[in-house]
């Protein structure tokens, strides 16, 4: 039996209906006093999204850390204010934590682990961890959920999709689709509540990254890990964010002493992760600064001499500088398939050449179609966003915002870009923030086009590309004689009269259904006109009939109900027409 069926089978159903009940009660008080989901919806007032969010507990804490890394589904200001929510969790007694493991592995913790630290070094909203140490003497870091907690998320996330009905109050102008954003949640959570993802993620992560270059990875013990127990390698080091911190601090005193190394940490970051895109179609999804540590190695350290084959095809091998580079937390990972990665290829190679139509077709071709997509509106949304990169230095480009603006765009147009794309672009942005603090000359896109250049080559077919070339080749030469013919047929159907333009323009549908809206109008004003003028006529020719007076009056009801109606109809469509604007 599962913690879940422990923790919820000793109450009889009445209890846990009641419970139920309250816990929906709860949300839904908490969620209106704050008017959140108005507040998601059009992405106004995130402090009192966050406050909301405090205050419904653990679920809904780790629903706002998910957010604030999603920058494709909120706004950056929503994103930063996110980042703010803290996990305030009791840790549980080792008593419970010694009763999950022995009870997830099927063994005594004595025949695991030689050491186990009984107070953890942190407790989050799913879990808390611990350091241990396996029988070989291999230290680690085990991470361990708390009981219950996959019923209770699984509780609230299923109140809050009963919640959304609300939405019917919420005005029509919403920037986000909740319904969307809380599929999205969804997903996140039920996949890190099962850590078995999250240990094949880190196991094909460090078979792909590990020692590469300064870039460590800890080893994922599978032997060991369940689906409620994460097992993983102990590496040393302090988050790439002290040395941030203190880059940042050189560079207003001009302290130029770490140049060196901010320098190679940067394009060592920038080579691995377009590495991982390019190469092995597989890439950490949430590089922030907390999941990349910094290792500084000291003589006699194990790896202090490692050395590396030459970059750029040199002979012989260098030796590494005396820090490594830790990779953390794989639960959160994008998968890319060739035939997206070639197309991300595309759309990096378009971007050098500056034009937005082209761009935008690549674009096209790497998304799906939800709807009817104007693509000459869709290139005229898309250029103020890419004129905004062109003109811009790496340092005054807001990542997040542009991810955003452009999933935004898409949608508006019926245009769904894939997750893997939108994970992309917030990684990508993500890692650009660590690089331009650390080498504010480095840019991501300079060094991502030759990674382009050279994949689109080794995947070229260069046969298959030859032998359609013959082909258009011939066909043009075949055609070509037959052009005089052509242009003269051409000439003598425009000099009888015969020509024809087809016009094409934007929002057509949109046109075509506003003059058939205005046709149907006239011709109902003309039949409401022609039974009031015949009810009319009814009444005052036949005065001493009754029925054939009734007839005319039941005319003048009708015309009179329909006319009503259609002042309130045009009434309702002006004031919904206020409300967007």
């Amino acid at each position: 039996m599962t913690e879940m069926d422990e923790g919820t089978s000793e109450q009889p159903q009445w209890k846990k209906n009641q419970n139920r009940h309250t816990r929906f009660r709860t949300i839904v008080g908490v969620l209106r006093r704050y008017n959140v989901l108005s507040n998601l919806a059009r992405q106004k007032n995130p402090e009192q999204v966050r406050a909301a969010f405090e205050e419904l507990g653990p679920t809904f804490i780790k629903i706002g850390q998910i957010l604030s890394a999603r920058t494709d589904i909120v706004k950056p200001e929503f994103a930063n204010e996110f980042k703010k929510l803290q996990d305030d969790v009791k840790a549980d007694d080792y008593d419970v934590v010694q009763r999950t493991i022995e009870r997830q592995t099927g063994k005594p913790m004595d025949e695991i682990f030689a050491t186990f630290e009984h107070q953890p070094f942190a407790s989050a909203s799913m879990g808390q961890t611990h350091h241990a140490t396996l029988l070989n003497g291999q230290k680690v870091v085990v991470k361990v959920q708390h009981p219950g907690i996959d019923a209770e998320v699984a509780l609230d996330i299923s109140l809050f999709e009963r919640a959304l009905p609300l939405l019917r109050y919420i005005p029509e102008s919403s920037v986000v689709d909740l319904r969307e954003m809380v599929g999205e949640i969804k997903r996140s959570l039920f996949n890190e509540l099962d850590t078995n993802i999250e240990v094949r993620n880190g196991s094909r992560f460090y078979r792909l990254n590990n020692q590469d270059d300064i870039i460590r990875v800890p080893r994922v013990y599978a032997k060991y890990s369940t689906q409620k127990v994460l097992v993983n390698q102990y590496m040393p080091g302090d988050s790439i964010q002290h040395f941030m911190a203190k880059m940042i601090k050189a560079d207003r005193e001009g302290n130029q002493q770490f140049d060196d190394e901010r320098r190679y940490l940067a394009h060592t970051l920038v080579q691995n992760f377009l590495k991982q895109v390019f190469e092995d179609g597989f890439f950490h999804a949430d590089p922030h600064p907390g999941n990349i540590l910094l290792r500084e190695l000291k003589p006699g350290d194990i790896g202090y001499s490692d050395t590396v084959p030459q970059r750029r095809g040199k002979i012989g091998k260098r030796r590494l500088p005396p820090y490594r580079l830790v990779y953390l937390d794989f639960g959160m990972m994008g998968e890319i398939s060739p035939s997206l990665m070639n197309g991300i290829a595309n759309v990096i190679v378009a971007v050098t050449t500056e034009d937005t139509r082209q761009v935008g077709k690549a674009i096209l071709a790497i998304s799906n179609r939800t709807g009817a997509v104007d693509e000459e509106g869709f290139f005229s949304e898309l250029a103020p966003f890419l004129g905004q990169y062109y003109n811009s230095g790496l340092g005054d480009i807001d990542f997040q915002g542009l991810l955003f603006e452009m999933v935004k765009v898409c949608r508006s147009n019926n245009i769904q870009m894939n997750p893997a794309v939108t994970m992309l672009g917030k990684a990508f942005g993500t890692i650009e923030g660590i690089v331009e603090t650390l080498d504010p000359n480095l840019s991501m896109l300079d060094v991502a086009r030759p990674f382009a250049r050279k994949y689109m080559q080794e995947h070229l077919n260069l046969r298959n590309e030859l032998e359609d070339g013959v082909l258009a080749t011939l066909q043009g030469v075949r055609d070509a004689p037959k052009l005089p013919s052509r242009l003269l047929a051409a000439l003598e159907t425009f000099e009888n009269g015969q020509t024809r333009v087809n016009i094409v323009f934007s929002h057509r549908k949109m046109f075509i259904d506003r003059i058939d809206s205005m046709v149907n109008k006239v011709v109902l004003s003309v039949i409401l006109a022609a039974l009031i003028v015949g009810s009319s006529l009814l009444v005052q020719s036949h005065p001493d009939n009754s029925w054939i007076t009734n007839i005319g009056i039941f005319g003048y009801v009708t015309a009179v109900v329909v006319i009503i109606g259609l002042v309130i109809g045009t009434l309702h469509s002006w004031y919904q027409h206020w409300r967007r604007k």
